[in-house]
């Protein structure tokens, strides 16, 4: 063992001083300074405002260009006839009136959530589109109205159509709590919005009625067949009554405006203040914050071009020789 070298543990060993309690000065690290950042942002302050005013200025003109969108919306509830009607079946009927509701769909025909599926259904929009040829309202940017024609080579379908109102216009809000469903539309005319949210009940309505009257039909052949090879008096007393539902629900189903659902409150046309976007106070707020951002990251970046230049023009020139082709391209 080398004599000279000692173990650091041993008593006579003498361990070196910390440079600060030596004497010596501090060791500099490399620290971010607050001061020397806002220092910059102070050199560059032309340039923060410059770009913070230009993006309000163009948010505030790009903002008054957009057109005015305005929204009609009723609230609908299923009717509670439904669930009486299969309630007083049950009743009449023991377990086979029960069974027989639930074949027949007494009771669940009007329930918020059938309700929400087909509002939102390929069938019922396309439906409501053909009917009222809204097309031509749906993409009135491609529609020459004086010669009745598209203006395009490729003119929508009604795939296209159908996409653009379940994405961007129809708007369809369940609330489960007070069993309640609102229905929207969005048009930038106030009266095109309720005409087409009034086209969407009528229409679903009738989409409603037309499936109840069809089962209801189908059924009373079904039962009155069953009369005719019956013989047993109790058997033909209950198929009497089940026969006399489905008139029943046929009858009902003929003489309401709206079958399977009732409307709390109807579409208004919306006055003309009261458009649903564009937000144009929000839309100016986030272009300016977006801008600041964007301005402070353009000034250090500035400042550290500066500074690259001056301390190590090498790689000065490397930078400005890798940004050539951009500038080409």
């Amino acid at each position: 063992m080398n004599i000279n070298q000692q173990n650091p543990m041993e008593p006579g060993r003498t361990q070196a001083a910390h440079p600060v309690e030596a004497g010596y000065p501090p060791v500099e690290e490399d620290e971010i300074n607050l001061l020397d950042l806002f220092m910059v942002l102070l050199k560059h302050k032309m340039l923060i405002i410059g770009v913070v005013f230009f993006a309000g200025v163009a948010a505030v003109v790009v903002s008054l260009m957009l057109t005015n969108i305005y929204r009609s919306e009723a609230t609908i509830a299923p009717r509670e006839e439904e669930k009486s009607a299969s309630s007083s079946l049950t009743s009449a009927l023991g377990g086979l009136g029960g069974m027989v509701a639930g074949q027949l769909g007494l009771g669940g025909g009007g329930s918020l959530e059938k309700l929400e599926v087909m509002l939102k259904s390929r069938n019922l929009t396309i439906r409501v589109i053909e009917k009222h040829e809204l097309m031509p309202v749906l993409f009135a940017d491609l529609w020459d109205k004086e010669k009745k024609r598209w203006d395009t080579d490729e003119p929508p379908t009604l795939q296209d159509g159908y996409k653009l109102i379940i994405e961007n216009l129809l708007t369809v809000s369940p609330d489960s709590d007070k069993g309640t469903l609102k229905v929207g539309f969005d048009h930038e005319k106030p009266e095109t919005a309720k005409k087409i949210v009034d086209y969407y009940l009528t229409e679903l309505s009738e989409i409603l009625r037309e499936e109840v009257l069809r089962d209801a039909a189908e059924n009373r052949r079904f039962f009155e067949a069953q009369l005719v090879r019956t013989s047993d008096p109790l058997l033909r007393e209950k198929i009497y009554n089940m026969l006399a539902t489905e008139i029943e629900k046929e009858t009902f189903a003929r003489a309401q405006k709206y079958y399977s659902f009732v409307v709390l409150d109807p579409p208004i046309s919306p006055d003309i203040d009261k458009k649903v976007k564009p937000k144009r106070s929000l839309i100016c707020i986030l272009s300016v914050f977006v801008a600041f951002f964007l301005a402070v990251f353009l000034a250090f970046l500035v400042e550290y071009v500066g500074r690259l230049k001056t301390d190590d023009p090498e790689r000065y020139q490397q930078l400005v020789q890798g940004l050539k082709p951009w500038k080409r391209g």
